[in-house]
């Protein structure tokens, strides 16, 4: 039988924190895809420069510095945890090993959360940096004194055509500047439902006994959680991405395993849990363009 100590104790914890860092960061998630990662160094950041595309200009006269006051956007962290409980006897009764697979799901927990921070901002569509809902067809630009709108939106569902037309029109998304802002899409992602789709309009050799134009044009994400028939087209080669995960605090595992902490000495219980502080928010919605694939006139 296991014997019970201080030692003991902390050695269990430290066996745990070190297998709970490995499967971390081994679980495989994509956000890291979608969002550029700012480590935080304050509990709130503000955001506002998104709304600056710098372009290098010859310089004549004095510097031309873009004016942000219409834009004002920042991101809070917020702290999330999850938590198990070992009884006693495991240790007792030498059972610590049967604590790995728990340890193993918490690492993985905390790695997804990422993921569905990213996929919860995708379903709320709520307002990004410049005033307008993050998918919107009401995106304005300011060039040489005009508005003019853009769309990142649609109903479209996918076909080669609609992959077409949506690249298409993300190429030629101008900045302040009046130039466009060599946007590239690289990445189709889908839901699980149009993941043969996908795989045939960028895979495949041949579409309905023609040479496929499409083939290779860019990468395929499926992400389980995206309604049927959506599907998003992004670029997500350059520095600044579609989405922001904002850590200001890496999951860690924490634990309550004195032999005098209440839970050991009313319940013989001791609590281990992640401990992390973070947030997501929106980046630049020219970089990805939605569809719900409703074909419907509106959405």
């Amino acid at each position: 039988m296991g014997v019970i100590n201080g030692e003991v104790l902390k050695t269990i914890s430290k066996k745990f924190k070190t297998e709970f860092t490995k499967f971390f960061n081994e679980t495989e998630a994509f956000y890291q895809t979608l969002a550029t990662v700012v480590n935080a160094k304050a509990p709130t950041v503000d955001y506002t420069w998104l709304g600056q595309f710098p372009k290098v200009r010859e310089w004549i006269g004095d510097r031309v510095i873009k004016d942000l006051t219409a834009y004002k956007y920042t991101i809070t962290k917020k702290r999330f945890e999850a938590t198990i409980s070992m009884d006693r006897d495991y240790i007792i009764y030498d059972s610590i090993g049967a604590m790995k697979p728990q340890i193993q799901q918490l690492a993985q927990s905390a790695k997804e959360h990422y993921d569905e921070l990213i996929v919860d901002l995708i379903e709320k569509n709520d307002i990004c940096y410049d005033g307008a809902k993050f998918f919107s067809d009401k995106h304005k630009v300011t060039i040489d004194g005009s508005d003019t709108t853009y769309s990142n939106i649609s109903t479209d569902p996918l076909t080669q055509e609609n992959f077409l037309k949506a690249r298409k029109e993300m190429r030629n998304i101008k900045g302040e500047g009046g130039k466009t802002l060599k946007i590239r899409p690289n990445l189709l992602i889908v839901a699980t439902n149009l993941e043969d789709k996908a795989i045939e309009i960028l895979k495949a050799d041949q579409i309905n006994g023609s040479s496929n134009i499409t083939k290779g044009m860019a990468d395929i994400l499926v992400i389980d959680d995206l309604p049927d028939n959506t599907w998003m087209l992004a670029d997500v080669r350059k520095v600044l991405k579609p989405f922001i995960l904002q850590i200001n605090k890496k999951p860690e595992l924490v634990s309550l395993d004195k032999p005098t902490d209440y839970e050991a000495f009313m319940k013989a219980k001791y609590l281990y849990g992640v401990d992390a502080e973070h947030n997501a928010g929106y980046g630049l919605w020219q970089l990805i363009r939605f569809s719900d694939g409703s074909g419907s006139s509106s959405w």
